[in-house]
């Protein structure tokens, strides 16, 4: 089975979209506001479009909408960089909190969305109304082990992963009166000593 031809038509969309963000913001600043929910609709997962292959004894989940969300995910990050003061970060930000509990690539970009919104002064404001739904999918990710039959490359993509979501963590605790929220000043202190 094959993934729909119209998945690469969205991926190639939301390419040069990124594109444009990052080269030309000013081209689409005023059609953010309806392009925005088609691209947040793409950050979801799909679970029409995942499926099990067998490889022999073996069973192995494949997900062809993978691929498109993470050049969602991307273009959110492009965006953010490009165009802030355009974006409603309280909406942007819960997909981001989102694709925290996504595949090892897309937490890793949204890892680093809240950096930049920690740095940001409104960024850092959204993320301390929304700080309590952060604090569990990054605890999840921080506290996450492998087998002991994982092979290496797993094992240092996990525990790059987790070096991620500690540099999140470090950067979120530096915004003013983020310890007044108590399951963020506990995750920091188990993160941070």
């Amino acid at each position: 089975q094959t993934p729909p031809p119209e998945l690469h038509v969205r991926r190639a969309a939301l390419l040069a979209l990124t594109h444009v963000a990052h080269n030309k913001p000013s081209l689409i600043v005023d059609l953010l506001p309806e392009i925005l929910p088609i691209l947040y609709v793409e950050t979801k997962i799909n679970t029409d479009l995942q499926r099990k292959v067998e490889f022999g004894p073996f069973r192995h989940s494949v997900d062809d909408g993978l691929s498109t969300r993470k050049a969602a995910f991307e273009c959110m990050y492009t965006l953010l960089e490009s165009c802030t003061l355009c974006i409603d970060l309280r909406q942007f930000l819960v997909h981001v909190i989102g694709g925290l509990s996504d595949v090892y690539d897309i937490k890793m970009l949204c890892h680093l969305m809240l950096i930049r919104l920690a740095e940001s002064a409104t960024g850092s404001a959204v993320l301390l109304e929304m700080l309590d739904a952060i604090v569990d999918p990054i605890r999840t990710t921080i506290a996450s082990t492998m087998k002991e039959t994982a092979v290496k490359q797993d094992i240092d993509r996990n525990e790059e992963q987790i070096r991620s979501a500690v540099r999140a963590v470090q950067a979120i605790s530096q915004i003013p009166h983020s310890e007044k929220h108590p399951r963020f000043a506990q995750l920091r202190n188990n993160c941070l000593g």
